[in-house]
């Protein structure tokens, strides 16, 4: 009877062990889509850049373009979504540099041609690093944090460690937890994930720096509603606009498109 039971006690722990191991697979291939593969650049869209490295504070190394506007009237930091790299999103480059603002696109760890494995503790520490190694490009010149989509989360988290300029969130969330809630509401996820992105409590600190937040009634990425909890939760000053067409359609950026007069406006309190 006794090794019936530890065979039954052990074939419990291994189930559990299997099933643990499981969920955390599941939870990294649904936040994370590295690629190593970079087919884009900005010099494809008729712009100079130089390739930058720089290193977080638990020595991974990162890599990234910077992209420098003529007469700039301040730096952008880009946080990219889990699912692009700097050359899936090269071609937003033109975008800030007809604006007057020095870019920096940079990878996360994992992504592109920055070492690592991605994870949430080192994606903070990478965006403390890039925004650093563009504060120290930029001269005086404010600098903006931009995030979208996963990137939000670390762009709010990075306007926190460090001295932002302003925060603009493009396609932003709750937190993860609010994510698994909506997409998966029959499965108790939410109380079982090791990471969090939570951005509520970051976005309620954030006294004083002016934000902007865009999202999509038809995001199919992120639900609108997560979003617009997001910016209800931030402190003043803050912005929220209505974009249009899917996640990352950036429809803002577009003249006379949804959400381009207020970004423009956003923008505009940076002159040259």
């Amino acid at each position: 009877m006794k090794k019936i039971l530890l065979a039954l006690f052990y074939l419990l722990v291994a189930a559990g062990l299997a099933g643990w191991i499981a969920l955390r697979q599941f939870e990294r291939n649904q936040l994370y889509h590295p690629s190593a593969a970079v087919e884009s650049t900005p010099a494809q869209y008729s712009l100079r850049y130089q390739d930058v490295q720089f290193v977080a504070s638990d020595g991974t190394t990162l890599a990234g373009w910077w992209i420098p506007a003529n007469r700039p009237r301040g730096t952008v930091v880009y946080c990219h979504g889990n699912a692009d790299n700097v050359g899936s999103i090269a071609y937003l480059a033109p975008q800030f540099f007809k604006r007057g603002f020095n870019l920096l696109l940079w990878d996360y760890r994992g992504y592109g041609y920055s070492e690592g494995r991605p994870s949430e503790k080192g994606f903070y520490r990478d965006a403390q690093a890039a925004f650093d190694a563009a504060e120290a490009m930029s001269g005086k010149l404010p600098v903006v944090v931009y995030g979208h989509s996963l990137g939000a989360a670390v762009a709010i988290q990075l306007a926190l460690d460090r001295p932002a300029a302003a925060l603009i969130v493009d396609g932003g969330f709750l937190s993860v937890a609010d994510l698994a809630r909506r997409f998966y509401p029959k499965l108790p996820l939410d109380r079982l994930l090791s990471v969090s992105y939570d951005s509520t409590e970051k976005a309620v600190a954030l006294q004083g720096l002016p934000k902007l937040f865009g999202h999509s009634p038809t995001d199919q990425t992120v639900p609108f509603q997560s979003g617009r909890l997001l910016h209800a939760a931030a402190a003043n000053p803050k912005t929220f606009v209505l974009l249009a067409g899917a996640h990352s359609d950036h429809s803002w950026f577009v003249p006379g498109a949804p959400g381009n007069a207020e970004l423009e406006d956003f923008l505009g309190q940076f002159e040259r």
